[in-house]
């Protein structure tokens, strides 16, 4: 079993990782960049996915290391960074989510100045 500390760095680096891959969605959201936006939703999922195993990995590790003692300073270190990087993390979240509303709302102004009320809308789709 690893150690509670080289856990805690894992999921900090994969943590990492997904802020940047937000940052990319954000940037993929303004651009209206819907290849881009699906790659970065993809990425967001595995990493979601590795960050969840690790969490489970850390809840079995940490259960041995309280039975030990206190935690050393290390460990207080980089549960902060790791609670730095969650919510920063859950800023860009936030931010990506209002973009994803607003490119929602002005989809669906335009759709209803091209459709007639009386209509309903045709759905299209894209081959994939």
């Amino acid at each position: 079993m690893k150690k509670l500390a080289e856990i805690l760095q894992a999921e900090l680096e994969v943590v990492r990782d997904l802020l940047t891959v937000c940052r990319w969605e954000q940037e993929a959201l303004v651009a209206d960049d819907i290849e881009a936006l699906r790659a970065a939703v993809e990425k967001k999922g595995d990493l979601s996915r590795a960050l969840a195993a690790l969490e489970e990995e850390r809840r079995q590790a940490a259960r041995f290391e309280e039975a030990d003692g206190t935690a050393p300073d290390v460990l207080e270190e980089l549960l902060d960074l790791l609670r730095q990087a969650v919510r920063d993390l859950q800023e860009v979240n936030e931010t990506n989510r209002l973009l994803a509303r607003q490119s929602l709302a002005y989809t669906r102004k335009v759709l209803a100045l091209l459709v007639p009320e009386d209509k309903s809308p045709v759905l299209m789709d894209q081959l994939v």
